[in-house]
């Protein structure tokens, strides 16, 4: 049969078929690299790949293209004969890879990274899960590698005979590689010295003097002077715990004692700090005396005068204002202290950023350091004014700032950095800021931050209830945004970059300095987990949601709710609910507004599951809830065009974004990069809708055990004020009328609503108009009549007539006997 069914294929049916395949390879390269995110087809062929296989998706779709490729090759003459053995080791070692891929991405939530799309997808997950689980990752690594080396080794055609034939041949020289390192190694002749002293430059004779008794000639530039100088002054702090025997090369100059012949310097290589003796001091000798508030000079081996920067001199001061004794103490939460680098790091990185900079003959200087609490930012000035001719002169010699900004990885080199990251240039400065990782970060305690004096006077400033500190910037100093003003924030980062470490203290800390009369809140969780711990304080209007279905009837309330506060606004002729609270006065204190702060912690699995609701109610509030004291904060962990799409992006001005895979990804958030270089734990970048840059900011970290602190004190609060009768006990939200009345309308008649409607505006009601104005059938109107009876909303039928009273006046609300009731029932 199948040899039948494979001869009435025409002969060109493989050309055919191979080139469906090579087009279908090139279009999946296409949709992942998302060249048109109009395209759905494009765009849900990308989701399933990645789904599926994770970052092996590049893989399949190199695999689609090669197999094309591989039917038309015998139309060539080329043909190639692959057995069945070698294609069952190739798909082995794929499917090892996806679980490699999915174990090395390092993250404790196999199955949130293959639903993200990370990793080696959900078939990685489900091959490295249960033996990860089982045996631990280390082991499940070694496992899949194991059989990633055997499989490509078949795949290859490496037999064991070859094994056999290559381990014989070389079995002897083997074992003189080995007889000849484990040797000790012989003593070195007494004619090679290694210069290990400090060598400096005579701008006069431009010689440098190496060791007693020796000398060594050096080029007359200036330039390759400095550069020479630049790289003898490399070091790593590091190596004091190293013993001496095991340290490396001292200086990158060696001289021979040979008769009659003057020590020649030679060509200096790229150094870094690991290759350098510790006992060099290249920081220099400090000038004078350090006095406090006045800036320290250093002298360099060379003979340069540069700045000593202290640390003594970045700590801040700390301010306690007055507090309402309403308000939680502040004595609930945990201080932390900050931990700064101390004086040889940050002078070491000094000299590392400015002698990298001039083997590239590019003179500048440090010119300001800041110290934050994860990184340390090192002002580089593009350019040097120096003194030149008779007169004096001053001239400016300038270097171009992507001149600097491309030597980044070589700098990161130099400083031994994690991951670096340059400002080029600082917005509203003239330098240049390179960003280096502490070796210990701090913790952002709320408490530090909220306790600093300059916290405190931007606090008593503040024109809005909605102010919360943020974190502590580059510099160490703490950051604080008001809400009102921006007037909505996006957040977005990978699993685990600090998102919802970020929620918690935004909604802490705007509990932390408000009662529930200024501040309401509508906390809306999809991942169930993280924002149901708040639940229990007074200023949530109703619990935290955590159902997608009654999520999007809790937007739907928040958007009738604006709608009210419009009309009242309207009323009052304010223009925004501070003008309107204004003019209230005193006597009807309440009759005030209070702010809404709505905080939705992932909205990508709305975005996924009810995209144009979603987008439609979210796009609603935005455009218009500021003015009626409402503010949105909303956080995806999907960084994406379908998930943050050009209508949200566009009424979210600010936003910030945690670390991210891609520069794609940075984009989609900041519309620039560099959220890609950022560390983690916390560590963002804000951009403000009225700054020129993303600023970088370490947020506060709060802990279960404060959230849980600062719960149990608005609990006892909110008994007491009950118990004095100032407050009411509310056991469900205002949205849950919405959502009976939808439950309600799914168990009658889904064109009820629109009967009420019709009946009320015509007074009277009967099967024969529902049938006439709805288009309904007579038995499905007489049974809607005998529903609007049982409703209490139509009376008996008249005497002699088929039509009966209208019981509901128009505006009231015709299902609020029934609400009533089944709000009591729960």
């Amino acid at each position: 049969f199948w040899d039948s069914l494979l001869d009435s294929i025409p002969p060109w049916g493989d050309e055919i078929a191979a080139i469906v395949l090579i087009v279908f390879g090139i279009v999946s390269f296409l949709s992942l690299l998302n060249v048109s995110s109009d395209a759905t087809i494009s765009t849900a062929w990308s989701n399933a790949l990645r789904t599926l296989f994770g970052y092996g998706s590049v893989i399949v779709s190199a695999g689609i293209l090669g197999l094309g490729v591989v039917i038309l090759l015998p139309k060539l003459g080329i043909v190639i004969t692959f057995p069945t053995r070698r294609i069952l080791a190739l798909e082995i070692a794929f499917l090892s890879l996806l679980a490699i891929l999915h174990l090395a991405a390092g993250d404790s939530e196999l199955l949130a990274l293959a639903r993200a799309g990370q990793g080696g997808g959900y078939i990685g997950w489900a091959l490295s899960a249960a033996v990860s689980m089982i045996f631990g990752t280390l082991v499940a690594i070694i496992l899949y590698t194991a059989i990633l080396i055997a499989s490509i080794s078949i795949v290859i055609g490496v037999k064991q005979s070859h094994v056999k034939n290559w381990l014989g041949n070389n079995s002897q020289r083997l074992q003189t590689f080995g007889e000849k390192y484990a040797r000790p190694p012989e003593p070195e002749p007494k004619s090679a010295l290694i210069a290990a002293a400090p060598v400096s430059t005579s701008p006069n004779t431009g010689s440098v003097p190496v060791n007693a008794g020796m000398s060594a000639s050096v080029p007359n530039s200036a330039s390759q002077g400095k550069r020479a100088t630049a790289q003898i002054m490399r070091i790593r702090p590091d190596l004091d715990n190293v013993p001496p025997s095991h340290r490396p090369g001292a200086m990158p100059i060696i001289a021979k004692r040979e008769p009659d012949r003057d020590l020649e310097l030679s060509e200096p290589s790229l150094l870094t700090r690991d290759n350098l003796s510790a006992n060099f001091n290249a920081i220099g000798t400090i000038k004078g005396k350090k006095i406090k508030g006045a800036p320290v000079q250093v002298e360099r081996p060379d003979g340069r005068l540069k700045r000593y920067y202290t640390v003594s001199d970045m700590k801040e001061v700390k301010k306690v204002g007055k507090r309402d004794p309403n308000l939680p103490p502040l004595e609930l939460m945990r201080d932390i202290e900050l931990n700064m680098p101390d004086e040889q790091e940050i002078n070491t990185n000094v000299v590392l950023i400015e002698n990298t900079l001039l083997e590239f003959e590019i003179d500048v200087d440090v010119v300001d350091v800041k110290i934050g609490p994860t990184v340390t930012q090192f002002a580089v000035q593009p350019f040097k004014e120096t003194s030149a001719g008779e007169g004096g002169e001053t001239v400016v010699q300038r270097t171009r700032v992507s001149k600097i900004a491309s030597l980044s990885s070589d700098l990161a080199l130099a400083l031994s950095a994690k991951r670096l990251r340059l400002e080029a240039p600082v917005p509203g400065h003239s330098y240049v800021g390179i960003e280096v990782p502490n070796r210990n970060p701090s913790v952002v305690a709320l408490r530090s931050v909220y306790e600093s004096k300059i916290m405190q006077d931007q606090l008593a400033k503040a024109k809005s209830p909605l102010f919360i500190p943020l974190g502590r910037d580059v510099s160490g100093a703490p950051l604080g945004i008001d809400l009102a003003q921006m007037p909505h924030l996006l957040i977005a980062g990978t699993t685990g970059s600090g998102k919802s470490v970020c929620i918690a203290s935004i909604v802490s800390a705007l509990v932390l300095n408000n009662t529930p009369d200024n501040v309401k809140l509508v906390l809306l969780d999809p991942k169930m987990v993280e924002l149901s711990r708040f639940n229990g304080l007074p200023h949530l209007i109703g619990p935290v949601e955590t159902d997608q279905e009654r999520i999007i009837e809790v937007l739907r309330w928040c958007t009738r709710e604006m709608d009210r506060r419009y009309k009242l606004l309207e009323e009052y002729a304010a223009r925004n609910i501070d003008t309107f609270n204004s003019r209230l006065g005193r006597r009807q204190r309440d009759e005030f507004l209070p702010y809404i702060v709505i905080l939705v912690d992932e909205i990508g699995d709305l975005m996924m599951a009810r995209p144009e609701e979603t987008e439609k109610l979210v796009t609603r509030l935005a455009q218009k809830a500021r003015a009626a004291g409402m503010h949105l904060v909303i956080a995806t962990q999907r960084p994406s065009v379908d998930v943050i799409t050009g209508l949200i992006k566009a009424n979210f001005p600010s936003r910030i974004s945690f670390a991210v895979a891609s520069g794609i990804d940075s984009r989609v958030i900041l519309d620039s990069v560099g959220a890609e270089n950022l560390l983690g734990k916390g560590d963002m970048l804000y951009f403000a809708s009225d700054a020129a840059g993303p600023r970088r900011v370490q947020g506060c970290y709060i802990s279960d055990d404060e959230v849980r602190a600062l719960t149990a004190y608005w609990k006892k609060w909110t008994e007491e004020q009950i118990e004095k009768g100032k407050l009411s006990r509310t056991t469900v939200g205002p949205w849950e009328r919405g959502l009976t009345r939808r439950e309600l309308l799914s168990e009658t008649d889904p064109m009820l609503e629109q009967a009420i409607e019709l009946v009320i505006a015509e007074g009277e009601a009967s099967a024969s108009l529902i049938q006439r104005r709805l288009g309904l059938g007579y038995p499905r109107a007489a049974r809607i009549v005998d529903l609007l009876h049982e409703l209490g909303i139509v009376g008996e039928p008249d005497t002699g007539g088929r039509s009966r009273k209208v019981l509901i006046k128009p505006g009231q609300d015709p299902f609020k006997a029934m609400l009533d009731q089944r709000s009591k029932g729960k």
